[in-house]
């Protein structure tokens, strides 16, 4: 794979949350190292319904999710998954402009794949600290 619009599809098709976080830092790599081109004459993009999403968590209404105060452990765990949700979306938006706008400056690439590449880290930090409350990304 060679065109950041390609890697960005990819970023974007991926359902698994830790794998979705490693191909964002992976490419977001490429890029810098300018193993990525931004190709002059790509197509316009294809349309893209839903990225990639896992079966859990379960979107649900704010209204029905139970309130957790920051008091337990619980309750922190729950609000760090609320975070990693935050920041795995964030990937998918961040990769979402790079794959949709064409013809751009490069600077505006540049930008949103180190947005990418942040949230990704983002993502994993959150993850391994949930996974110090015993929990993980999908649990709540």
């Amino acid at each position: 794979m060679d065109s950041l619009f390609a890697a960005a599809r990819q970023c974007l098709d991926t359902a698994d949350p830790a794998e979705k976080a490693a191909l964002a830092r992976r490419h977001a790599a490429a890029f810098a190292r300018g193993e990525l081109r931004i190709p002059d004459d790509a197509p316009p993009p294809e349309p893209i319904r839903m990225p990639g999403r896992p079966p859990r968590p379960r979107l649900v209404h704010p209204r029905e999710l139970p309130r957790r105060g920051l008091g337990s452990d619980e309750g922190r765990a729950a609000f760090l998954h609320a975070i990693a949700h935050i920041e795995l979306n964030a990937i998918d938006l961040a990769w979402d402009a790079v794959y949709r706008f064409r013809g751009l400056p490069a600077d505006f690439y540049r930008d949103w794949v180190q947005v990418a590449d942040d949230e990704a880290r983002h993502f994993v930090m959150l993850r391994e600290r949930l996974r110090e409350f015993g929990r993980d990304y999908g649990d709540f």
